[in-house]
């Protein structure tokens, strides 16, 4: 039997969950609106997490540039992400929402620019 007690940020509430149960049958309590009740449980079967980092430029003016995941990825594959995105460096002129690198490793999240890059000047 798990209990475990959890901050849902699911909503500015704030509220304090507590999960308890096994894998199969899990039981939420303490929220305030049904996006807990959800939370509560992703949080304990598949956390998930929204991937928001900086990429390299070839710019001495702007040496990096502002990116995000297109989705959020599983909590365990987040490392393995930066690895390959802390390798990639951006030679081309984007726009905020372009795709730098479709499918990072495999998880069906595309890195998506969040600031323009003009690599002409």
């Amino acid at each position: 039997m798990m209990n475990r007690t959890m901050t849902c940020i699911a909503c500015p509430r704030g509220c304090l969950l507590t999960v308890t149960g096994s894998n199969d049958n899990l039981e939420v309590s303490g929220y305030q609106c049904p996006r807990g009740i959800d939370y509560g449980r992703q949080e304990i079967l598949l956390p998930l997490r929204m991937l928001t980092t900086t990429v390299r430029t070839m710019s001495v003016e702007s040496p990096r540039l502002p990116v995000r995941l297109s989705t959020e990825v599983s909590k365990t594959r987040i490392f393995e992400c930066m690895s390959v995105i802390n390798h990639f460096t951006l030679n081309r002129s984007v726009k905020a929402g372009d795709v730098l690198i479709e499918d990072v490793c495999a998880t069906g999240a595309d890195l998506i620019a969040t600031g323009g890059f003009d690599n002409e000047g």
